[in-house]
């Protein structure tokens, strides 16, 4: 009776937070108003609210987020004709502008905190990942089998944090010079390159916030903006080449690593617990039992590697030219040293381990699996230290369109880059780091002996990627007799050369290697899914790994090349379509939009329709489906289009109004 209360009064706050929402916006668009404008100020943003529920069933539904979201955008020309304020002459100026963008969110989900797991890749990803709210321990049944207990990952702190998001997203100066063809942008800002939708190849400056809504929104939303300087030379025409022009961009010491992510039980977070947290339970053949996972990341994590925040270890410097040929051609060369980001179907998760010391005499604890009912088995401490890496890399890239009227009547693109020095983790021998037997003593910690190798090494290989598109207007009559669809199609690749055999991530979900399975297990003890009874992790439920290769696992005698079901391909693919038309004088905009990745048997199917109630009032509905086909196992799709977010379709409605 107390579950079934709990779930109805959730769906009565999250049913009467979307039509209050509703019923203040639909209030305030009876009297909308276009941007707000005095002199050469201008004030215009958004108060928008998004509500969304997660069905791994038609019949599951689960309630993810309740975001309401206010944007301010301030455009100041404050210098106009070489007048500042139309008051003082500055010489060298033609002209200048002041563009800030606010944002402040709150996401009513985290105080309504329902306590069912969050849905991940696999129902042992759920367990493992704990709910959003509940720190109590994990209990046994009378028939040996693990109940749902109410451990949490994420202390009230913070869900206090997760909760709001009050940002200066972007704050830039853009300056003209009056006799030179130089243009100036200063400040946090964000910079794109490229010709792709959805899915990112050159457009890298800036990192993307997936913990907002994954990859699932627009870019100038996730993108996470940076403090910047760019400048642009507009040469114009170049001997047979016009509108060229020269861009530069230099990232003073702002650096941040590719992607902003987090783990399990966020609910906008990779779809498995975090791969480094401690606590993991590892079976090591050293006769010893188990040995409880203690990371040592030594003030790294995977948003800051082993760098300093200064102009001389986190800078970046870019430049891109740009130009169009008599035939029609418009391209652009690009070149960016920075450090490692993720491109194509890279690793955006790199690890390097120092080495691995077996503690054997400091207890972590003890645990209970689930086929074992009141028999804990004690372990000790195995103490992985290692770092974060993004080591410095050059990447090249090229970009064209060109619209061909002859024969296709559509826009044809092209874009590709190529990186070196992308991090891996490998399984290759040779780059193992060594597993020491250590005492706990008075004296301290006394490695006596070096007893094998950790289950991953560390390495850095060259990445080639790229896209073939094309974008159509197209009459389909019997769908709109009064408008065109506009089509589009990519198809991306993404090469990695060398022997990629030996090359591994670390984005294991709990159904996949090396994790035991419940029931089953080496020799006499059937391993599995169980609860830290007592130490620093009571109460948290945890997957049992063989030792035979992950972080901090040990690798003895004969190596086993599989400390992951993360594995690479040499050659990934990925093939995108989308469309959008518009209806009743443009007031209904559907688009459609599906991404298949042939290789890894995945797929993605979305759809949203944008209702206009008035031009400042927007209703959109929105649908994604994710799917892995070919094969019951969970899909590490390095591109995210299906199989790694399999079972987390989801349903949403937004409302927007715009002033």
């Amino acid at each position: 009776m107390r579950e079934a209360k709990r779930e109805g009064m959730l769906r009565w706050q999250t049913t009467w937070a979307v039509a209050l929402a509703a019923s203040a916006l639909a209030a305030i668009s009876s009297s909308a108003q276009a941007t707000m404008r005095y002199h050469s100020v201008e004030l215009s943003g958004n108060i928008e609210t998004q509500n969304l529920v997660r069905h791994q069933s038609p019949d599951e539904l689960q309630f993810v987020q309740n975001r309401n979201t206010l944007r301010v955008r301030l455009d100041w020309s404050w210098v106009q004709n070489g007048r500042f304020l139309n008051t003082v002459d500055i010489p060298f100026l033609d002209r200048s502008n002041v563009f800030l963008l606010y944002r402040g969110a709150y996401d009513g989900f985290y105080d309504i905190a329902p306590g069912g797991r969050q849905i991940g890749q696999e129902r042992l990803d759920d367990i493992v990942g704990g709910p959003i709210n509940g720190n109590q321990m994990g209990t046994l049944g009378a028939d040996g089998r693990l109940k749902q207990g109410l451990y949490s990952r994420l202390t009230d702190s913070d869900r206090t944090d997760l909760k709001f998001d009050n940002t200066l997203r972007e704050a830039y100066i853009d300056l003209k010079l009056k006799s030179l063809p130089l243009s100036f942008r200063l400040g946090r800002q964000q910079v794109i390159w490229g010709e792709s939708d959805q899915f990112r190849l050159m457009d890298i400056w800036n990192p993307l916030d997936i913990t907002w809504h994954a990859q699932q929104e627009s870019w100038d939303n996730i993108r996470i903006p940076l403090w910047l300087a760019k400048g642009l030379w507009d040469i114009g025409q170049l001997g047979p080449l016009s509108n060229s022009f020269l861009e530069v961009v230099y990232n003073p010491g702002d650096f941040q690593s590719n992607l902003k992510l987090d783990f399990l039980p966020r609910p906008w977070a990779l779809p498995f617990p975090n791969p480094i947290r401690s606590g993991q339970l590892l079976q090591v053949p050293l006769g010893t039992g188990l040995f409880a996972g203690n990371f040592d990341m030594q003030g790294t994590t995977f948003r800051h590697g082993d760098f300093n925040r200064n102009p001389s270890e986190a800078s970046e410097i870019g430049a891109r030219f740009h130009a169009v040929t008599p035939q029609g051609v418009e391209f652009t060369v690009n070149y960016l040293n920075t450090r490692a980001r993720k491109l194509g179907a890279g690793n955006p998760l790199a690890i390097k381990i120092d080495e691995v010391d077996l503690i054997l005499n400091r207890s972590a604890g003890s645990f209970a699996f689930t086929d074992q009912p009141g028999n804990p088995i004690p372990a000790s401490t195995a103490l992985i230290k290692g770092k974060t890496r993004f080591p410095y890399t050059h990447i090249i890239g090229l970009t064209a369109n060109y619209f061909d009227d002859n024969f296709t009547s559509a826009i044809l693109r092209l874009e590709t880059a190529y990186t070196t020095d992308a991090p891996f983790q490998t399984v290759e021998e040779g780059k193992l780091p060594p597993a020491k037997l250590c005492i706990d003593s008075a004296g301290g910690l006394n490695c006596l002996a070096t007893v094998g190798k950790a289950g991953f090494g560390y390495d850095t290989r060259a990445i080639w990627a790229g896209m073939l598109g094309f974008d159509r207007p197209t009459w389909i009559r019997f769908l709109n007799d009064k408008s065109t669809w506009l089509l589009s199609g990519q198809f991306f690749w993404s090469y990695i050369p060398g022997n990629v055999s030996l090359l591994r991530g670390v984005a294991s979900g709990a159904a996949q290697t090396p994790y035991f399975t419940p029931q089953s297990g080496p020799g006499s003890k059937s391993l599995g899914v169980g609860t830290w009874q007592t130490g620093p992790y009571a109460g948290a439920m945890e997957r049992v790994q063989a030792g035979s290769c992950l972080p901090g696992a040990i690798c003895l005698g004969s190596h086993t090349p599989d400390p992951s079901g993360d594995l690479f391909r040499r050659w990934e693919h990925l093939i995108t379509f989308a469309a959008n038309s518009f209806y009743r004088g443009g007031t209904v905009v559907p688009f459609i939009a599906s991404a298949w990745d042939p290789i890894n048997d995945s797929v993605l199917f979305n759809w949203s329709v944008d209702y206009f109630y008035t031009n400042n009032f927007i209703i959109t509905l929105q649908q994604k489906f994710y799917a892995t086909y070919g094969s019951n196992q969970p899909s590490n799709d390095p591109w995210e289009a299906g199989g790694l977010l399999d079972r987390r379709d989801e349903t949403g409605i937004k409302l927007t109004y715009q002033f």
